[in-house]
């Protein structure tokens, strides 16, 4: 090659590295990001030795050749200001963001926090809940797919139904407001347990130390021993005390007290409000056993409460003896 054509390559090569760096210079200024003149180097085409060996051939095209871009010096400028910001000013910037609207409107929270706060409206249906439209919960839906109106309104997919002949149902329903003779129903017990101690200490027990011969000494004056002798054996020979049919006639009055509470339909028991949620997803045999055993539970409370009034009434018979017969 000749000085002349090595002195025209050369100016040419100087000439384009001038054109390459002006090029940057203007793209940067404009804030785009700068693009290599020069292409990529072409991928390496995969050899059909290898495409045999494996046993299939790659039909995806080979992608086009593009400019690779450089990172913009604004991105590199803003990227260190980002990174620096403080935590406290982030958090700042969350607060002031705008609110994130909640799934469930105010109205369902608010029938969600009712029912767990034992006042779930399990009687309502949603056309009689303010506020809320039979769009917002349809208990028509399956319970997986709506357990809002499954939680709210258990009764709307017949969850609070009547179970099998001879089972007890599925589920309480909403106790009605109790009757009169229902809130009388503690005191009958405690009148009947009185007066039926008052037979046996006026009239039975007197009646049979008479039969067996007495001691001579009141009778209010052998009760208020009860309060002022401690040893029992002196208590026993002083009292006499004769075997009465004190244990059957209690019996009896508890049988006769409870059937009429089961009669009358009074032995209704109300589970709390999220045993009664649960009671319709339980396998069949468990709501009858949980409210059979609400009920004996029941029983079992009244059964205490009509002893304890005994006991009380035990004691008033001896304090009011020592008083009449001092």
């Amino acid at each position: 090659m000749s000085a002349s054509a090595r002195a025209e390559a050369r100016r040419k090569a100087i000439l384009s590295r001038g054109s390459d760096r002006l090029a940057k210079l203007t793209t940067s200024a404009r804030g785009d990001d700068p693009a290599y003149m020069h292409d990529d180097p072409p991928l390496p085409s995969i050899s059909t030795g290898l495409k045999t060996f494996v046993g299939e051939e790659s039909s995806m095209p080979t992608p086009p050749n593009r400019p690779s871009p450089s990172p913009s010096p604004r991105a590199a400028r803003t990227a260190p200001a980002a990174a620096s910001t403080s935590p406290f000013a982030a958090a700042g910037s969350k607060a002031n963001a705008a609110p994130d609207h909640p799934v469930w409107s105010e109205q369902q929270q608010q029938q969600f926090m009712q029912a767990l706060m034992a006042a779930s409206p399990l009687s309502r249906s949603p056309e009689s809940l303010p506020g809320l439209t039979p769009t917002d919960v349809d208990p028509a839906l399956p319970p997986m797919d709506n357990p809002l109106a499954a939680m709210l309104f258990p009764q709307g997919a017949g969850a609070f139904s009547s179970g099998p002949a001879g089972k007890a149902p599925a589920g309480a329903a909403p106790a009605p407001p109790p009757t009169r003779l229902q809130r009388l129903m503690p005191f009958v017990h405690l009148i009947t347990m009185w007066c039926m101690l008052a037979y046996f200490v006026l009239y039975m027990e007197p009646k049979t130390l008479a039969e067996v011969g007495g001691s001579g000494i009141g009778l209010w004056r052998r009760w208020a021993e009860l309060g002022e002798s401690s040893p029992l054996g002196d208590v026993a020979q002083i009292l006499r005390i004769q075997v009465m049919p004190f244990f059957w006639a209690f019996t009896t009055l508890q049988i006769v007290l409870h059937s009429v509470r089961i009669f009358s339909g009074f032995d209704a028991v109300q589970p709390p409000t999220l045993l009664a949620i649960a009671l319709p997803h339980l396998p069949p045999p468990l709501p009858s056993i949980i409210v059979n055993g609400l009920k004996y539970l029941q029983m079992g409370s009244l059964f205490l409460d009509d002893l304890s009034g005994l006991v009380v009434g035990l004691g008033f018979i001896v304090l009011f003896s020592g008083w009449l017969a001092a």
